[in-house]
């Protein structure tokens, strides 16, 4: 039994074999060979004023690879209006200014847990690495101009899995903290090497680019569809639910957009997700003409039909089959590297006396 952390999974973790794993998982999906439960949360109200205790869960499992996949957050939320927007944050509430998100790994002949590994690191990149797919799949081949809206940990995970799909020209980032959107620039161009820039206003970050991520926590549109060139292909990951509907694309972007994708068109219909759900009920979009993910990796629908299509990848929920197709390979590549704290497996197995 190992429990690895975040940095043990950074010492293992390459993106190009996470974009991999990922792409087999999904045509594994589109076949039907795949068990996954949709996102799961349950909120209990705290006595401070805007804020929730949620317990948040999902699953998934690859028929053969001998493994079933558990990922589990439990978190401190604040919903309330920062600088007029609704914004929903996980606060850092643990002892010592800490999270708690684990990924349990069982072997499915054994039953018994083989891996608790910590969420964060595989928690951003699985994010970023399925819009960046969607960009191998939806952007012009020749696309390398990038857009970004945010510049939180998933932000920056976005650049580097985008970087690893498109040969980015340009990056230009906004964030309304000049200090963040700043330092961020800095980091790309001191570790990935490229020309990248902080500009002072969501439009000049998406002005003229090819590729836009929004990677928010904002409740409402973060830039205007008019804004959009042709041919740009856009990423959206900011996912609402019945309990609180949140926007990052506006009713424009999806009226310009020729192909929308989501991640998964189930759970958008049924927590009636704005991005969505609403262009829908004004009969800009129909829940027909929206696809899953999964389709287009498996080729059944078209990413874009011409060069000027505008087209757009609604990141809209974490699936269970993420982190089945990840974590498992973290684990073995810890084991075989001797990387991790091993924990005695008695500890998570119990006999049955009658």
């Amino acid at each position: 039994m190992l429990l690895l952390d975040n940095d043990d999974v950074r010492t293992v973790f390459d993106v190009n074999a996470c974009l991999d794993a990922l792409e087999r998982a999904y045509a594994s999906q589109a076949e039907g060979r795949t068990v996954t439960g949709l996102r799961s949360q349950s909120y209990v109200p705290l006595a401070e004023a805007n804020l929730s205790y949620c317990l948040k869960t999902m699953e998934g499992a690859l028929p053969g690879s001998g493994y079933m996949v558990l990922r589990l957050t439990s978190d401190i939320v604040s919903e309330q209006r920062i600088n007029g927007i609704m914004r929903r944050e996980k606060l850092a509430r643990g002892p010592g200014g800490t999270f708690c998100g684990l990924i349990i790994v069982f072997d499915v002949n054994m039953l018994a847990p083989v891996a608790i590994i910590h969420d964060g690191y595989i928690q951003l990149f699985r994010v970023a690495c399925t819009s960046a797919l969607s960009a191998k799949l939806m952007s012009r081949k020749d696309a390398g101009d990038l857009g970004v809206i945010g510049s939180s940990g998933q932000a920056w995970a976005h650049v580097v899995a985008m970087n690893a799909v498109r040969k980015l020209r340009q990056v230009r980032i906004f964030s309304p903290d000049a200090d963040h959107r700043r330092s961020f620039a800095e980091r790309a161009v001191r570790e990935l090497g490229l020309s990248a820039t902080a500009v002072s206003s969501a439009r000049e970050a998406i002005d003229g680019a090819d590729l836009v991520v929004a990677a928010t926590n904002s409740s409402r549109p973060v830039f205007e569809g008019g804004w959009i060139r042709p041919g740009a292909h856009l990423i959206s990951i900011v996912s609402g639910d019945k309990k609180m509907q949140r926007r990052e694309l506006d009713d424009e972007t999806m009226r310009r957009a020729a192909v929308v994708i989501v991640h998964s068109k189930q759970l958008a219909m049924e927590e009636q997700q704005g991005d969505l759900a609403e262009p829908v009920q004004a009969g800009i979009l129909s829940w027909e003409k929206i696809h899953d993910f999964c389709e287009l990796v498996a080729g059944a629908v078209q990413g874009r039909g011409s060069g000027d299509d505008i087209t757009v990848f609604k990141n809209n929920v974490g699936l269970g089959l993420q982190f089945a197709a990840v974590a498992p390979r973290i684990y073995e590549l810890a084991r075989a590297a001797g990387i991790g704290r091993q924990l005695p497996a008695e500890w998570f197995l119990q006999r049955m006396k009658p």
